[in-house]
């Protein structure tokens, strides 16, 4: 996502968030000393069908009862932990996930060139293993554009204005497939450079603990240019002799490729789909609104992958697919829309109320707990979006980088029973992975 403005980030050692608990304790999490993050260095695969499945008959996240009569005795076995719906739960997620600030000569031309906006690209995240390991991060935001020759994101332009080379000298950039960075050319730093590389690291983490909480990977499409992304930003982009990369524009054919990508390293029974929520309904508000979403129990281990486009590219993907029948990925839609399921609304403050509503309707929301426009030290935003009740709360400071503040749950959990859509079967002492 193109930031318009954001405070210098500096990696340093992570500290705890002091914030109220909706329930019990929750446990706590042991963190490493820290380690630089460094840079690194499809098959075609058929698409989805639509389930089949009829409706189930259990409306809401209420404790589940299972009763076996005798003719002498009647025993109720309550719901556990696992029973407890997905929107029932909150974590906190990262933004930006794979972001690494520029370096040496081509930081300081940025600098040099738009102050401002070179503050807004100065951070730097943790490797995505990292993230799940020591801060419980189980959300993540990957930013792609898409290569479907390979190569056309191996030279940045913006190194040659500096004077260093313009070869990355990756060899995966030479490769076919979607690439993963924030803009082309200058701001092109990654922790993995690809989508394959990004998501087997996620796989491997998942694999080695089956029982997590599924994870929740969004993806945006990134197409906009050099010119488009400098005038968004309100800064006059000089004349630098330089022929900028041009990102390729999205195709039907292409979003088949974004999924194929998915498939080619996490098998489909370990992906949570629209189509396994929707079942046999006509849209995913209805399905969410008589079944609501799967269960913890039914859940871990999996991950599900949003589209976090809202104009063409989004447009597209539904094509054909109101309801994102066959589809993988949700997307994140308009309250009512019929593929609505996971909604976004940026501000907590600001968006208060629509997210309120948006939980009342069964949805799972995303917003921030801090965005470019967070003064160092204010909590404001960081505390509406906890207590708000979003499933998934975005940070950037996710450790203590010099802002004042840090956004974790209670305790260190990596989740924790949701302060407005939980049930009473959901304790947080009960939580683990």
């Amino acid at each position: 996502m193109v930031r318009t403005k954001f405070l210098p980030v500096l990696v340093a050692a992570g500290a705890v968030m002091a914030a109220g608990c909706s329930s019990s304790d929750d446990g706590a999490s042991t963190h490493a000393e820290p380690s630089t993050p460094a840079e690194p260095g499809a098959t075609s695969i058929p698409t989805t069908t639509p389930a089949t499945t009829e409706p189930v008959a259990t409306t809401s996240a209420a404790p589940i009862t299972t009763t076996s009569t005798t003719s002498t005795t009647t025993t109720t076995v309550p719901g556990s932990i696992e029973d407890v719906r997905l929107n029932e739960l909150q974590v906190i997620g990262s933004h930006n996930s794979y972001h690494l600030a520029a370096e040496g000569a081509l930081r300081e031309g940025l600098f040099a060139i738009a102050p401002e906006f070179a503050a807004d690209l100065d951070y730097t995240h943790r490797p995505l293993t990292e993230q799940l390991d020591r801060f419980g991060i189980r959300q993540f935001e990957i930013d792609v554009h898409a290569d479907p020759e390979g190569g056309h994101y191996s030279r940045r332009m913006g190194n040659g204005v500096v004077g260093l080379p313009v070869e990355s000298g990756i060899p995966e950039l030479d490769e076919p497939g979607f690439k993963v960075l924030h803009i082309q050319d200058f701001d092109f730093r990654a922790t993995c450079s690809t989508l394959i590389a990004c998501l087997e690291e996620i796989e491997a983490w998942s694999t080695t603990h089956p029982a997590h909480v599924p994870l929740h990977v969004m993806i945006e499409i990134k197409t906009e240019t050099v010119e488009e992304i400098a005038d968004d930003a309100g800064f006059g982009l000089p004349d630098l002799g330089v022929e900028w990369t041009v990102p390729i524009p999205t195709t039907a054919e292409l979003l088949t490729d974004l999924e194929n990508e998915v498939l080619a390293v996490f098998d489909r029974s370990r992906i949570i789909t629209p189509d396994d929520v929707r079942g046999a309904y006509d849209t995913l508000p209805e399905a969410i609104d008589a079944d609501g979403w799967p269960t913890l129990g039914e859940s871990r281990g999996k991950v599900m992958v949003s589209l976090l486009d809202r104009g063409a590219s989004a447009d597209l993907y539904r094509a054909g697919a109101p309801g994102l029948e066959g589809r993988l990925f949700f997307t994140h839609a308009d309250p009512g829309a019929p593929d609505a399921a996971v909604v976004r609304f940026d501000d907590p403050i600001g968006d208060a109320d629509a997210i309120a509503d948006a939980l009342a309707a069964g949805y799972l929301v995303r917003t921030r707990s801090d965005d470019d426009d967070t003064p160092d030290g204010d909590t404001a935003m960081r505390d509406a979006a906890l207590a708000g009740g979003a499933q998934y709360v975005s940070t950037d400071v996710y450790e203590d980088v010099g802002r004042g503040f840090v956004v974790r749950l209670p305790g260190d959990a990596v989740v924790r029973c949701n302060p407005v859509t939980a049930s009473d079967l959901c304790v947080n002492a009960e939580l683990a992975e």
